[in-house]
C-alpha cells in the first residue's frame, strides 16, 4: 500500500490559499474543470485581497468528504445496480443490474445506452477523466434539473443506495471503485517522444498545478487590460507643496477617496476667495524684481558699450588713426625709396618687394633651423653653399647676400611694417565693437524707449555706428566725406542706480510674510480647482491601482512550487519497486513482451511527476515511434491494474471496451487477465464486441469464475439502455433462446388479444426470424457439438469424435424446420397476414425445436 493517501492530500492542502483548496475540491469531484470553474477561481483568488469588490463568492475547501478514500480506509465495494436514471442522455430509468461476485459482462450494441451508463459511473466513482457535463435527451426540451441516478452498492454486509447528482459530491465509498476507458487511459503523449503513466493521486497534483497556471494566466491577462496611468494626470502640473499636489504625486491603491472628495469640493466661497487672491497678487513683486533685475543688466550692458564706443571713437581716437595713416604713408614711401635704390644693383625685377621679402625670410628660417643651425644668416664662409640654389657661393654672391640682409634689416623697412601692423590692429578693434544691428530694438529691450535717457542713447549709438564706418573706410583708403559728429555719451549711472534700488524694494516686498501666506493659499486653491476638474479620472485611477494591487497579490498566491514539491514527495512514497514490478508483470500478462520496456519516475514540473516508459535497449529512441496503438492500450491497462495491485484496493473495477483497438492475440490475453482479476474482485466489463464476450465467457468457465451477463437494448429516441439479465441474443445458448422465444410469444398473444392484428403479425414474423436463428445455433451447439463456433477463437478437434452419431433424420428435421421458418419471413404469395400462423401454431414450432434438442442431448451416446 502506498504511504501517501488522499487523506494525506487533504491534510497537506490546508496550508494552501482558500481558492486553491476550492480548486482541489473541484479537481477531486469533477476532474477536468471548465472555463466557468476557472472564472470562479479567479474571483476567489482576488477576493481576500480586495475587501471592496463586493464579491459574494465563497471558497468551498476540499475536505475528507471529497477525498478518494484508500483501500485501507474502506472495505471493498461491490456495485449492485443503477436505477432511477433521469436526465442522462436518452437512457431509460433502469435498473441496470450487476453481479456482485466475479465477472459481469454488460453487452450493448451501437446506440443501446452503454456509454451513458458508463458516464454515470465515471462521474460517481473514480476515473482519471470524468468527462464533460452529461447532456439530457436532445429530442426533448432542456430540463431544469441535473442528471441523477440511484447507485446501489454493498460495503461488506452494508447495503447503500445514495442518489448521485451531476456536479454534487459522490458517496466517498464509491471513490474506491475505479473506471477505465479510452479517455481514462494512463498513457499519454506528454511531450514529443515521451509516453508517461501517472498514478491517479499524482494526477491530482498535476491537475491542481495546471489549474493554478490557468488562473495565473487569466489574472495576468486581466491585469494587462487595466492599462497605465492616464496621461492627463501627468500633465496637470500641480505643485508638490500643495495638498492636492501631494495627494496626486503620492497616488496609490491605499489613497483615501474621501480625502480626494474633500480636496475637490470647491464651493462658491472658495471660488470667490481664489478670484480675490488672484487680483491682489497680480502685481507680483518677486516677478517684477526678476524683470527689473534683467532690465538693469541690459541697461548696464548698454552703458558699458557706450563708454567703450566713446573711448574708441572719440575725436582723439580719430586723430590718432589719422596720425597712423600719415605715418604709414611716410614709412611706406621711405621703404619704397630704399627698395628702389637697392634694386638698382639687381639683375632681376621685384627685388625688395613683398613677395621677395617673404622668400628671403623663408630662406633665413631654413638656414638657422636646418642648414646652418647656430650660425648667423646668411652663411657665406668658405665651403658654404647657397640655401636657395644649393650651389657653392662665389665671392660676388657672398657680397650680394650680405647686401640683401642689410636691406631687410634696415630701420626704414621695419618702421613701415610696425606702422602697418598697428593700423591693422586699430581697425580690428573698431570692428570688434558690439554695436547693435538695430539700435531701436536694443533700447526697447532695455525698457528705455520714449525716455530721455533712451533717446540720448539711441542718438549716440547711431552716431557711433556712422563714425566707425567712416574710420574703417579711411583706414582702407576709400573716399570719405567729412567726419561724422559723435554726440555726448549719455549718463546712465543715475538710471542704473534707480533700477538697483527698485529691485531691492521689490525683493523686500516679496519676502513679506502676509504675501507669502496669500500666495500659498492661492496655490492651494488653484491646485484643488485643477484636481476637481479630473475628480472622476483620479477616482478611476485609484480603483485601477487597487485592482492592480489585488491582481499582484492574487498572482503571488499562484506559485506552483509547493505543489510540485509535495507531488515529488508523494511520488517518492507511491512509486515503489512494487509498483514498477506490478507494471512489468501486467504488461507480460496481457501479451506485451516483444518490446522490452522499463518504467521510471519522470522529472517534476508544475505538479507533474509521471512515469516515463523507455525502451531498455535504446533509451534514446522515443517509444511512441515504436509502439503500435494496441501496445499503447496494453501499457495503459497494465498501468491501471498495477496501481490497483500496489494500492491493495479490492473494490469493484469497471472497464468500458478495454480491447476496442487491440489485435486478436492481445484480446485473448487481456480477456484472460481480466477474468483472473475477477477472482480477486468484482469486475464489470461493458462491451459491444461479441468476440471479446465469447473470450470472457470461455475464460470464466475455464477459471471457474462466477459470470453474470446483462444485455442492453435501444429504444426509439428514448428509453435506451433497457437492461435484461442474460447474454445478448447473438451470444445466447439454445436453451435460453427457447425461453426467450416463449416470452416473446406470450407478448404476441397479449397484443393479439388486445385486438392489434398488425402488431401481432410483426411480432410473429420476428419470432420466426429468431426461431430460424435458433435452429442455426442448435446445429452449431448441439448437432456439431460446438466443434466450430461462430465468434470462437479455435476449432475444437477433440470434439470431432462425438459427431459420428449424426443421422440423416437429424439433417432432414433441421432442413424442414428452417425452411418452414423462412416461409414466414418472405412475402412471396400475397399479404403477410394470410400466412402468419396463430399463436398455438407458433408454440408448436418452438416445442419441436425444444424436443429435438432434448432428444439429441439424451441420445448423444448412440453410434
Amino acid at each position: 500500500m502506498a504511504e501517501f493517501t488522499y487523506v494525506d492530500l487533504i491534510k497537506w492542502s490546508k496550508q494552501l490559499p482558500e481558492w486553491q483548496r476550492d480548486a482541489l475540491r473541484r479537481v477531486l469531484v469533477k476532474g477536468a474543470l471548465t472555463s466557468g470553474d476557472i472564472a470562479d477561481l479567479v474571483e476567489l483568488a482576488k477576493a481576500p485581497h480586495d475587501s471592496g469588490n463586493g464579491s459574494t463568492a465563497k471558497a468551498v475547501p476540499a475536505s475528507e468528504d471529497h477525498a478518494q478514500l484508500s483501500a485501507e480506509e474502506l472495505p471493498a465495494v461491490q456495485l449492485v445496480s443503477i436505477r432511477n436514471i433521469a436526465q442522462v442522455n436518452a437512457l431509460a430509468e433502469g435498473p441496470v443490474p450487476f453481479g456482485t461476485e466475479g465477472l459481469t459482462i454488460v453487452y450493448g450494441g451501437n446506440a443501446t445506452g452503454k456509454s451513458g451508463i458508463v458516464r454515470i459511473l465515471k462521474k460517481a466513482c473514480r476515473a482519471r477523466d470524468p468527462g464533460g457535463p452529461i447532456l439530457p435527451n436532445v429530442f426533448e426540451p432542456v430540463p431544469s434539473e441535473p442528471a441523477t441516478a440511484t447507485i446501489d452498492f454493498r460495503v461488506g454486509e452494508d447495503q447503500r443506495n445514495p442518489t448521485w447528482v451531476e456536479g454534487g459530491v459522490s458517496d466517498p465509498y464509491l471513490s474506491t471503485v475505479n473506471v477505465f476507458d479510452a479517455r481514462c487511459a494512463a498513457v499519454q503523449i506528454e511531450e514529443p517522444n515521451l509516453i508517461s503513466y501517472t498514478p491517479a493521486i499524482l494526477q491530482v497534483f498535476r491537475s491542481l498545478a495546471a489549474v493554478t497556471e490557468q488562473v495565473a494566466e487569466k489574472l495576468r491577462t486581466e491585469n494587462l487590460a487595466l492599462g497605465a496611468r492616464p496621461a492627463a494626470l501627468n500633465e496637470l502640473g500641480l505643485d508638490d507643496r500643495t495638498a492636492a499636489g501631494k495627494f496626486l504625486s503620492s497616488l496609490r491603491a491605499e489613497s483615501d477617496v474621501s480625502e480626494l472628495q474633500k480636496l475637490c469640493a470647491i464651493g462658491d466661497k472658495e471660488k470667490t476667495r481664489l478670484a480675490e487672491l488672484k487680483r491682489v497678487l497680480a502685481d507680483d513683486p518677486e516677478r517684477k524684481a526678476e524683470v527689473e533685475e534683467a532690465r538693469g543688466k541690459r541697461v548696464a550692458g548698454l552703458d558699458l558699450l557706450a563708454a567703450d564706443a566713446h573711448r574708441r571713437l572719440s575725436d582723439a581716437a580719430c586723430d590718432s588713426i589719422g596720425s597712423l595713416l600719415k605715418k604709414r604713408e611716410a614709412t611706406r614711401q621711405a621703404a619704397e625709396a630704399a627698395r628702389e635704390a637697392f634694386a638698382q644693383s639687381s639683375v632681376l625685377d621685384g627685388l625688395g618687394t613683398e613677395v621677395w621679402r617673404t622668400l628671403w625670410e623663408s630662406a633665413r628660417r631654413y638656414s638657422e633651423t636646418h642648414a646652418y643651425s647656430g650660425e648667423p644668416f646668411p652663411v657665406v664662409r668658405e665651403g658654404a653653399v647657397c640655401v636657395l640654389c644649393q650651389q657653392p657661393l662665389p665671392r660676388e654672391a657672398s657680397a650680394r647676400l650680405h647686401s640683401f640682409e642689410e636691406f631687410v634689416q634696415t630701420d626704414v623697412q621695419q618702421r613701415a611694417d610696425e606702422v602697418k601692423a598697428e593700423l591693422t590692429r586699430t581697425v580690428e578693434v573698431l570692428h570688434s565693437l558690439p554695436l547693435p544691428h538695430s539700435v531701436r530694438s536694443s533700447v526697447k529691450d532695455a525698457g528705455l524707449i520714449r525716455s530721455e535717457e533712451g533717446e540720448a542713447l539711441r542718438r549716440f549709438l547711431v552716431g557711433a555706428k556712422l563714425r566707425r564706418r567712416h574710420l574703417v573706410r579711411v583706414a582702407a583708403g576709400k573716399p570719405v566725406d567729412q567726419r561724422p559728429a559723435l554726440l555726448q555719451r549719455p549718463d546712465l549711472g543715475t538710471l542704473r542706480g534707480a533700477i538697483q534700488d527698485e529691485v531691492g524694494r521689490l525683493r523686500l516686498a516679496s519676502r513679506a510674510e502676509p504675501r507669502l501666506e496669500m500666495e500659498r493659499e492661492r496655490a492651494e486653491l488653484q491646485d484643488r480647482e485643477k484636481l476637481a476638474q479630473h475628480l472622476e479620472t483620479v477616482r478611476a485611477e485609484i480603483e485601477r491601482l487597487r485592482t492592480v494591487r489585488t491582481f499582484d497579490a492574487a498572482l503571488a498566491d499562484c506559485k506552483t512550487y509547493s505543489i510540485t514539491l509535495k507531488a515529488g514527495q508523494a511520488a517518492t512514497a507511491i512509486i515503489t519497486d512494487r509498483l514498477r514490478s506490478n507494471f512489468t508483470t501486467n504488461l507480460h500478462a496481457i501479451g506485451f513482451s516483444e518490446t522490452p520496456v522499463e518504467v521510471k519516475l519522470g522529472p517534476g514540473e508544475y505538479g507533474k511527476h509521471p512515469y516515463e516508459m523507455r525502451l531498455i535497449p535504446r533509451p534514446d529512441v522515443p517509444p511512441e515511434e515504436v509502439l503500435s496503438e494496441s501496445e499503447r492500450t496494453c501499457v495503459a491497462l497494465a498501468g491501471f491494474l498495477a496501481e490497483l495491485e500496489t494500492a491493495g484496493n479490492r473494490s469493484a473495477i469497471v472497464l468500458d471496451d478495454p480491447v476496442s483497438s487491440l489485435d486478436q492475440p492481445y484480446r485473448k490475453r487481456v480477456a484472460e487477465r481480466l477474468v483472473r482479476e475477477a477472482k480477486e474482485r468484482q469486475v464489470i466489463i461493458f462491451t459491444h464486441d461479441v468476440v471479446f464476450l465469447y473470450l470472457l465467457r470461455k475464460y470464466a468457465h475455464e477459471l471457474h469464475v462466477s459470470l453474470t451477463e446483462v444485455s442492453l437494448e435501444r429504444g426509439y429516441k428514448r428509453d435506451h439502455g433497457r437492461a435484461t439479465e442474460g447474454p445478448p441474443w447473438l451470444a445466447m445458448p439454445v436453451n435460453k433462446r427457447i425461453r426467450k422465444l416463449r416470452d416473446e410469444l406470450a407478448d404476441a398473444r397479449r397484443v393479439l388479444k388486445e385486438g392489434s392484428r398488425q402488431a401481432y403479425e410483426q411480432r410473429a414474423t420476428d419470432i420466426y426470424r429468431r426461431l430460424r436463428q435458433s435452429w442455426e445455433r442448435a446445429v452449431e451447439e448441439i448437432l456439431l457439438y460446438e466443434t466450430v463456433v461462430r465468434f470462437g477463437d479455435a476449432i475444437q478437434t477433440k470434439r470431432l469424435s462425438k459427431l459420428t452419431d449424426i443421422l440423416d433424420s437429424d439433417v432432414e428435421v433441421v432442413t424442414k424446420e428452417m425452411t418452414r421458418c423462412s416461409d414466414f419471413l418472405h412475402d412471396e404469395a400475397g399479404p403477410v397476414h394470410a400466412d402468419v400462423p396463430e399463436p398455438d401454431v407458433i408454440d408448436g414450432d418452438i416445442n419441436r425445436l425444444d424436443e429435438w434438442v432434448k432428444d439429441l442431448r439424451k441420445n448423444r451416446g448412440r453410434t
